[in-house]
């Protein structure tokens, strides 16, 4: 059964799709194919349930699919603004939020620019709320380190951080013979593609360097049946399953519990940057200084998860 958020995503796709048509027919055509994908409609509802808590206000997209900045800005009124270091990606989400009548500054619109998540231009405490979905495992060397602590610098004090990365239990990392988004290959040299987290990069490499307080933290895999690499098997065949995507994602892909069936693959963390208080000039210590504490506080969200403190783990 597909939940209720995934399904508000499928929704939201269609919607988009409808909305492109007439400006941009080729956009919307694709869309009304594909509404979301298999992992994007779960990630999508990850980052919808979490900005629930935000009635209104300024919201930051670094790098995310651009279908959801649309979504966001149309069906919650924020001021979205969506950022990418590619111009070309910064054209299409243009071309998307123009389509639908979103485009622009204020309540409900969206704002397209170039920027480089590990440096962005804008001061600290700008937004409300910043959201990233599959960005900060692409981005080499300590430049994921470095994204994540741009997040939470540029969002108020209180202000949330939502996050999706690719995770598994062992740390890895892939390269590919070909030019990767903004870095091209030179020769013959292989370029870095992506990493899978484990638990203790995730603590190492961005919980513990954020400076953050972890909301909470959601492990995501496929108990049953690997319907991903299925999907992936399919070639130019999954296109005739692409309407059915959500559905699929809905039925066999799942937030795992600590004991549970199935290796995870991907992590959703929301953070919240701490109010400082400050103590004779001393601000008081960010509470994840060190990758321990980071790792600790990981266990923790663990255990209250394994107990039921974070509540019912999603059925799809």
């Amino acid at each position: 059964m597909v939940s209720s958020e995934r399904w508000t995503m499928w929704v939201a796709g269609m919607r988009v799709g409808l909305a492109c048509l007439r400006k941009e027919p080729m956009l919307g055509l694709k869309r009304l194919l594909l509404p979301v994908s298999y992992w994007r409609v779960a990630e999508f509802a990850y980052v919808w349930r979490k900005l629930a808590t935000i009635s209104t206000g300024k919201v930051l997209d670094v790098g995310s699919p651009k279908d959801l900045a649309a979504i966001l800005a149309r069906d919650r009124g924020f001021s979205l603004t969506a950022v990418d270091i590619l111009p070309e990606a910064v054209s299409l989400s243009d071309r998307h939020t123009r389509a639908q009548g979103l485009s622009g500054h204020g309540a409900g619109k969206v704002t397209s620019e170039v920027q480089d998540g590990r440096a962005l231009s804008y001061a600290d405490d700008t937004f409300d709320a910043a959201y990233s979905v599959s960005v900060l495992e692409h981005i080499p060397d300590a430049g994921d380190t470095a994204a994540l602590r741009e997040l939470v610098r540029v969002v108020k004090p209180g202000g949330l951080v939502v996050v999706t990365v690719p995770y598994d239990l062992e740390y890895r990392e892939s390269f590919v013979n070909e030019s990767v988004y903004e870095r091209k290959q030179i020769g013959s040299e292989p370029v870095f593609f992506e990493r899978h987290y484990d638990e203790a990069t995730l603590a190492s490499r961005l919980l513990g360097p954020s400076g953050a307080e972890v909301g909470d933290i959601e492990k995501w895999g496929e108990p049953t049946l690997p319907i991903e690499g299925l999907l992936v098997r399919a070639g130019p065949l999954r296109v005739a399953a692409s309407p059915l995507e959500p559905c699929l994602s809905g039925l066999f892909l799942h937030r795992l519990g600590p004991n549970g069936k199935g290796r995870p693959m991907a992590a959703f963390f929301s953070l919240r940057k701490r109010t400082m208080t400050h103590f004779s000039g001393t601000a008081q210590k960010p509470f994840a200084e060190t990758a321990s504490e980071a790792a600790a506080l990981l266990h923790l969200a663990s255990e209250r998860a394994r107990r039921g403190r974070l509540g019912d783990p999603a059925r799809g």
